[in-house]
């Protein structure tokens, strides 16, 4: 009972004036956020395509880069798309024997809403490299 009472007071404490630090018992802000009813939701993912003409998602273990990492340094890709260079490399040497990327680009989906559902849907191209 005062294990469960100590717990209540730490979630509630946490909510109020905590951080993310103090997950579980503070938010967790990652998934705290709030869509409006009218306004535009996106998603970022980084594409491929291989020397054999496959097209592919990219993801951490092929390059090492989280898609974290990725969005973070979003504004850095955008001004200097060579750096996507980097990540073809590093999946090579992650990869010997895989088929190299020759092109690779950071897509974001983008969804309008309006009154909470979906009234158009497009992809953007912020980033493209080609070998």
């Amino acid at each position: 009972m005062v294990g469960a009472a100590a717990a209540a007071v730490l979630l509630l404490y946490g909510t109020v004036a905590g951080t993310n630090d103090w997950f579980p018992f503070g938010p967790f802000t990652m998934y705290a956020g709030h869509y409006p009813p009218n306004g535009v939701i996106t998603s970022n993912s980084l594409m491929a395509r291989t020397a054999d003409g496959r097209e592919m998602v990219v993801t951490e273990a092929d390059t090492g880069l989280t898609r974290a990492e990725m969005e973070g340094e979003l504004f850095s890709f955008e001004q200097d798309p060579g750096r996507l260079a980097s990540l073809a490399q590093a999946f090579h040497l992650r990869h010997p024997g895989a088929s190299p990327y020759v092109e690779m680009w950071i897509a974001q989906q983008r969804w309008r809403l309006h009154n909470r559902a979906v009234s158009a849907q497009s992809t953007v191209i912020l980033a493209k490299w080609h070998a």
